[in-house]
């Protein structure tokens, strides 16, 4: 009985054209479908343009003397772990200063409440400040949340080892935020016509337009001048906000796994 099954085997198994251990073929109307593999497309960086649908969000931290690597190496640890699993979220891209005393983050998500549910994670990661008193006097704003005003140029985009100029300015009370912000767009064209080592920039505002931001891209490694500004007795921002200005480069892009 044992041999009749096993002939019986053998003689399907060579009907069939196929060894025991082989990949099956699927036939339809004799002919041969082959399985379609579709290419992962890799997610895009963070590219700060107007026309963007992210929400976007921006993390200034202050970090220790001498603790800026260790620091980067913990953050980036968390967002792989951790934040790259999170409901909602895009990408992010870490940026380090040149001085060793700051970081930045910035965060895209596909809606509000995807960055809302985030928030709190976020915050005990990165260690951030809570206090809204400190940080509006810190930061000029409160929020992190973001919006692209306007580019000139190439958008800036924060993918692996660009450099940007960061600069923040931080409005004073009683001034104009609409007049800081016209004349910010104003010195970032100039500031891209004139810095033959600037590919382009974007002024970014807070949600809450207490603080604007201009991150401006160097087209090689050679850093942007940072004392660049108009001619003139002073510099366009001094009646309107405190400015601190750090040449960074993304040291790292986290993307939704």
């Amino acid at each position: 009985m044992r041999s009749a099954v096993g002939s019986a085997l053998v003689v399907i198994l060579a009907a069939c054209g196929t060894a025991p251990d082989a990949a099956p073929s699927v036939r339809a109307d004799s002919v041969q479908i082959a399985a379609i593999q579709v290419p992962k497309v890799p997610r895009a960086p963070i590219t700060l343009d107007t026309t963007d649908t992210f929400v976007l969000e921006f993390w200034p931290l202050v970090v220790a003397p001498g603790r800026q690597l260790d620091e980067t190496r913990r953050i980036v640890e968390h967002l792989q772990a951790d934040l790259s699993f999170m409901a909602g979220f895009e990408s992010a891209s870490l940026l380090a200063s040149g001085d060793g005393a700051g970081l930045l983050l910035v965060t895209a998500w596909h809606n509000d409440d995807a960055a809302d549910r985030a928030r709190a994670p976020l915050v005990g990661w990165l260690r951030a400040e809570t206090d809204t008193a400190l940080l509006r006097r810190r930061l000029g704003t409160a929020t992190n949340r973001v919006r692209v005003r306007r580019t000139v140029g190439s958008p800036p985009t924060l993918d692996d080892a660009a450099m940007l100029l960061f600069t923040r300015y931080a409005l004073k009370p009683g001034h104009s935020f609409g007049a800081l912000a016209a004349l910010s767009d104003s010195n970032l064209a100039m500031r891209v016509l004139r810095d033959t080592a600037a590919q382009g920039g974007a002024t970014v505002v807070s949600a809450d337009s207490g603080a604007l931001f201009m991150l401006t891209q160097a087209r090689t490694a050679t850093a942007l001048d940072p004392a660049f500004h108009a001619t003139g007795t002073m510099p366009f921002w001094a009646p309107f906000a405190s400015r601190e200005e750090q040449l960074m480069a993304v040291v790292a892009v986290v993307r939704h796994r």
